[in-house]
C-alpha cells in the first residue's frame, strides 16, 4: 500500500470516528466519570435482593454518571440511581430502555451473538395486530398469551402478543419490584423463533425485544431458567466504552436479610407462592396445586422433611402415580408437599394438574429448597 493510500485511509478513519462521537449522544465521553463507592452499595444491594444473578449477570463497567445519573452496566442491562425522581422505594432502580439505544445505534450488530441484529428487530417493531373484539383495556389473558397494548396507558388499541411463559417471568416482584413495565417495558415486537447451534445439535428459541430487554425462551429447558434475559448490557458496553472489566459478580452486602423466621405463602386462587424472610420478600413464583377432585387443602403447616430426589407414588379416586426423581420435595403435611416439577410447563396460566402438591418450576423449587430447612412455616390459604 502506498503512503499516500495509507495516509487517506488515516483519514478517513479519523473523519467517521470525529462523525460517531459528535453526532451519538450515547458516545460522548465528557459526560462519563466514575462515582464514589456508596452507589456501588446501592446497586449491589438491589442486585443480590433481586435475584441479580439470573436478571443482570456479571458488572461490566463502575459506576458513571450519564447526563446526571448513576448508572452501571452489566451482562443483561443497565441500572439507574433514580431516587432522584421518585419516592416509591421500588422504583429507586430503574432498568435502561437499552434495546431502544442498541435498534437506533448499533443495527448491524448481533445480539448475544444469535443470528439476529439489532437492526432486524428495528425492521419487525411496530408490527402490531388489531386488539381481541371486545377488548377495554389492561392486558388479556389469551390460550397461551397475553396481548399488550403498544401504549403505556395500556388503552384499547393494537398490540403484541407476549408469551405466558413471558408474562409470567415479567411479574415476579422478587425480579422486578417495580412491576413488569418499569422492570421490562412495553413489548417492541412479536415473539418469532431463531434456530441456534448447541452441543446437542440445534435448539429452537423464542425471541421477544422489549423497551428495556430482549427476552428469550428455550422450551427445551426443563431444569434450569427457560426464560433469561439476552445480554444486551454486554452489547451495549462494547459499543459505547470499549472491552468491559473483567467479568465479576457484585460483592454481597452484609446482613442483606434481616435475622427473622421463614416462611412460605401459596395462594390457591392465584396459583402463586411467596417466600419471606420477616417482612421481606426473598423470592416468588408461580405455582400448580391440585386439581379437581385433588384439591390442595388450605392451612398452616411446618416443613417436616426434605429429599432433594424423591420418587413420589400414590393412588387416589381411581388414579394411580409413580414419578421417580421429583426435584426438591418438601413435606408439610402428611403426603402433601411443595416439589419441582419437570413433567409439565403451565406455570403462570393458572391452570391446576396436580394430585394436591404445590408444584413449581425445577430452578425455583431447587431454590426454595436451599432456602427453606425443616421447620420453616407453610400457609396455604
Amino acid at each position: 500500500m502506498s503512503v499516500t493510500a495509507a495516509h487517506c485511509r488515516l483519514s478517513m478513519i479519523l473523519i467517521l470516528l470525529f462523525l460517531l462521537i459528535t453526532f451519538s449522544p450515547h458516545l460522548t465521553p465528557a459526560t462519563i466519570h466514575a462515582q464514589d463507592a456508596d452507589t456501588d452499595q446501592w446497586f449491589a444491594e438491589f442486585y443480590w435482593r433481586h435475584h441479580g444473578i439470573h436478571t443482570l449477570g456479571r458488572v461490566h463497567t463502575p459506576i458513571l454518571e450519564v447526563d446526571g445519573v448513576r448508572v452501571q452496566y452489566f451482562d443483561q442491562g443497565r441500572l439507574e440511581d433514580h431516587r432522584h425522581l421518585t419516592s416509591n422505594p421500588a422504583e429507586a432502580v430503574g432498568h435502561t430502555p437499552l434495546t431502544h439505544m442498541l435498534m437506533a445505534d448499533a443495527p448491524w450488530m448481533r445480539i448475544n451473538g444469535l443470528p439476529v441484529t439489532y437492526g432486524m428487530l428495528r425492521e419487525q417493531a411496530g408490527a402490531t395486530i388489531p386488539a381481541p373484539e371486545g377488548f377495554v383495556g389492561g392486558t388479556l389473558a389469551l390460550q397461551d398469551h397475553i396481548f399488550v397494548p403498544a401504549n403505556y396507558e395500556l388503552t384499547p388499541g393494537p398490540g403484541y402478543l407476549v408469551p405466558h411463559q413471558f408474562w409470567t417471568y415479567m411479574n415476579r416482584t422478587s425480579l422486578f419490584p417495580g412491576g413488569w413495565m418499569h422492570g421490562v417495558g412495553l413489548p417492541l415486537t412479536q415473539p418469532f423463533e431463531v434456530m441456534v447451534a448447541t452441543a446437542d445439535g440445534e435448539r429452537s428459541l423464542v425471541v421477544q425485544a422489549f423497551d428495556r430487554t430482549v427476552l428469550l425462551l428455550d422450551l427445551a429447558e426443563q431444569y434450569d431458567w427457560a426464560v433469561r434475559r439476552a445480554h444486551i448490557g454486554t452489547d451495549a458496553t462494547w459499543l459505547y466504552y470499549g472491552e468491559p472489566l473483567a467479568a465479576a459478580y457484585p460483592v454481597a452486602p452484609p446482613d442483606l436479610y434481616p435475622d427473622a423466621p421463614k416462611r412460605i405463602e401459596v395462594d390457591l386462587q392465584r396459583q402463586w407462592l411467596w417466600a419471606y424472610q420477616g417482612d421481606a420478600l426473598v423470592m416468588d413464583a408461580p405455582v400448580s396445586t391440585g386439581k379437581d377432585g385433588f384439591e390442595t387443602p388450605p392451612g398452616r403447616w411446618r416443613i417436616y422433611d426434605r429429599y432433594r430426589l424423591r420418587r413420589l407414588r400414590g393412588s387416589y379416586r381411581g388414579e394411580m402415580w409413580d414419578v421417580p426423581n421429583v426435584p426438591a420435595v418438601m413435606f408439610y403435611w402428611g403426603g402433601f408437599a411443595i416439589h419441582g416439577v419437570y413433567w409439565h410447563d403451565r406455570f403462570g396460566t393458572g391452570e391446576r394438574h396436580s394430585h394436591g402438591c404445590v408444584g413449581l418450576a425445577p430452578h425455583d423449587a431447587y431454590w426454595l429448597f436451599d432456602w427453606a430447612p425443616i421447620g420453616t412455616q407453610v400457609i396455604v390459604r
